[in-house]
């Protein structure tokens, strides 16, 4: 079972960049101190993110070894979930760039630009050569100056493309932002940091409106994409938004994670179980080396998806055959099964008899991984009283959607 799409891989010159930002910010101490101090603030960040949830201009996003932390150990996971989700929008929601004219894309949250880059840097690598226009909005103006930095030092990755930035808190919108109208808009876990402002009464109203901000400045064949933390609570706020949004606007649609503009039932029935994507990733050697004491993960990158358009959602089916992987794959003794969101909106186990497969065939079914979209050809019949699916041999799964980071582009020829 071959990949349907393979995506670019992170740049070895990015990594590059910002390790260089580092050493120089820093000329004075050895790599050694600079790793350990770089690591410091990484466990700080981690306790900021997922123990105090404090995102105040003063911890976050002011400090250069804040950003250059950031920048050195978290952007290219960043970079990497918006590589899968603009891909997804790409090649099978149907996301199109305009015939003639420029590429309008508005990065609501952008920080130091690893979800606005990736999506420039995806554009590129397909050939589409229109002038893109990149927007990006965040409050902090420190990482904004970064992003600018970035862009204009790796014009290589981007030809042709122009970025402009605002400092502006998502929480208090401008009406200017409401006459501009986008190809595309993208929110990088950047929805989630509206949860923790202890300044709000209902922070999480306040997620909502920046939510329900978004549809009225799409262009009519645009696409709103949003990743999350892949954290139970983020996930289900995100759908249920999503849902409550494309409700409110009757030519709104949701295009993902599911089919047909069906809202996710797990969101829908507050399931301790959540929507949520875990791709495989090979950590840079940067990442790598700042790492060995941490033991964090870094071969995995996990995120929260939706996506928003008023184009007609693309009809991929809607019966039990296809379904989304919610759940890793289960091997026993005698079977090796997952779980699958269906296109009728119900959740089934999918399940193959270990007897039935070749050794490579198993392992060809061992390299899915949780938000696979595929089709499953069997018969009714097939389906138990216990909402379980046996396919009898490989050859009835077919991928629909299967996409890969190419990590061959990163080797030196």
């Amino acid at each position: 079972m071959q990949p349907t799409t393979f995506l670019p891989p992170f740049p070895q010159a990015v990594e590059k960049w910002w390790w260089m930002e580092a050493c120089n910010t820093w000329p004075e101490i050895s790599e050694d101190k600079l790793l350990n101090l770089i690591r410091k603030e990484l466990v700080k960040q981690s306790d900021r993110f997922n123990k105090f949830r404090d995102f105040e201009p003063e911890s976050y996003g002011k400090r250069d070894l804040s950003i250059l932390g950031y920048g050195n150990f978290y952007f290219s996971r960043t970079w990497t979930a918006m590589t899968y989700a603009f891909g997804e929008a790409i090649h099978l929601r149907g996301w199109v760039p305009p015939k003639k004219g420029p590429i309008r894309i508005l990065d609501l949250g952008s920080g130091t630009g690893a979800s606005g880059l990736s999506c420039l840097h995806m554009i590129r690598s397909l050939g589409i050569d229109n002038h893109i226009q990149l927007e990006a909005v965040d409050y902090s103006s420190k990482s904004l100056a970064f992003l600018k930095k970035l862009h204009s030092a790796k014009k290589e990755l981007w030809s042709d493309t122009r970025v402009t930035t605002t400092r502006l808190d998502l929480k208090y919108p401008s009406e200017e932002n409401y006459r501009k109208k986008y190809d595309l808009i993208i929110l990088g876990y950047s929805l989630n940091e509206l949860l923790d402002d202890k300044e709000q009464d209902d922070p999480e109203e306040c997620y909502k409106q920046v939510l329900h901000s978004i549809p009225a400045q799409l262009k009519s064949n645009g696409l709103a994409v949003i990743t999350e933390p892949a954290q139970s609570n983020l996930c289900h706020l995100l759908q249920q938004s999503s849902a409550e949004v494309s409700k409110t606007d009757k030519d709104l649609h949701l295009h993902a994670p599911y089919f047909n503009g069906m809202q996710c039932p797990l969101a829908e029935s507050n399931s301790k179980f959540f929507s949520h994507e875990v791709r495989k990733t090979l950590p840079l050697a940067t990442v790598e080396k700042i790492n060995r004491p941490l033991n964090l993960e870094i071969r995995e990158v996990k995120f929260g998806l939706s996506m928003l358009g008023y184009a007609i959602p693309r009809n991929l089916g809607n019966s039990y055959q296809v379904c989304r992987l919610i759940s890793p794959l289960k091997k026993r003794k005698g079977t090796v099964s997952f779980i699958g969101m269906a296109a009728n909106d119900r959740e089934y186990t999918y399940e193959f008899q270990r007897r039935d497969l070749e050794k490579e065939e198993l392992n060809d079914l061992m390299y899915l991984a949780r938000g696979d979209i595929v089709k499953a050809n069997m018969p009714e019949e097939a389906i138990s009283a216990n909402e379980r699916i046996r396919i009898s041999g490989m050859d009835k799964l077919h991928p629909l959607y299967m996409p890969r980071i190419n990590h061959s582009e990163n080797k030196p020829s």
